[in-house]
């Protein structure tokens, strides 16, 4: 599954933060990602244009449209506005788009971290592979909390064999490598569980901080 660097300018990351910008939209004269390049739950990486990583949400909704017609576009400012905002000067710039992508963003969520990627002059979207995301979350389950064992999904492939450094809640570190499949060695999940008062349900989540170092968070039920 593909993830998505969607770069916003400061106001409208501000409110896509705050929950009152909900969709975000791309309308252009030719066909730019993420037109035919992203589906519903896929993730998004929301990058200020100019500054740093400071969310990320999913697409829980896609909609995209083409051959637009200035009076197209009009419909579409009456029926999105209010969920995209942006001002007379934004839709009016946008009057001679041909295309359209809507995303509705769910489980919207600040974060500082982001994938690599090259930049490109005045490319504002980059659809990457799953690969590169520096996010990585499972699901914890009754046994895993009962026999205090946690995995770490996506790169135990690349990974096998390395030592990785751990960075828990509580700013400990310590060392581990992975046993069988995805699951970790180390074995003192149960005093994190137990500080970090999970129950089933809830999501491990692991952000690389650097080719084998991951901090650890739980950040709540998965939605």
């Amino acid at each position: 599954m593909n993830v998505h660097v969607a770069i916003l300018r400061k106001p409208y990351l501000d409110a896509v933060l705050a929950g009152t910008k909900t969709i975000e939209s791309r309308l252009t004269r030719t066909a730019k990602e993420p037109y035919g390049s992203i589906a519903a739950g896929e993730r998004l990486f929301l990058k200020q244009s100019g500054g740093p990583f400071r969310a990320t949400a999913i697409a829980v909704g896609v909609e995209q449209f083409g051959g637009l017609r200035p009076s197209d576009v009009e419909g579409l400012r009456r029926r999105f506005q209010a969920r995209v905002g942006g001002d007379h000067a934004y839709w009016r710039d946008k009057r001679d788009a041909r295309f359209a992508v809507f995303v509705t963003l769910g489980a919207v969520e600040s974060l500082s971290a982001g994938p690599s990627y090259a930049v490109q002059s005045m490319r504002a979207w980059y659809t990457l592979p799953g690969s590169v995301s520096p996010l990585h979350e499972t699901v914890l389950t009754s046994g895993a909390i009962r026999n205090r064992y946690a995995a770490l999904p996506g790169v135990s492939e690349r990974l096998r064999g390395s030592r990785l450094t751990l960075v828990l809640p509580d700013g400990r570190e310590v060392s581990t490598e992975f046993a069988a499949g995805s699951r970790l060695r180390w074995r003192g999940w149960g005093e994190v569980y137990a500080a970090a008062g999970v129950s089933p349900g809830d999501r491990v989540r692991y952000v690389a901080l650097g080719d084998d170092r991951f901090a650890v968070s739980f950040p709540g039920k998965a939605s």
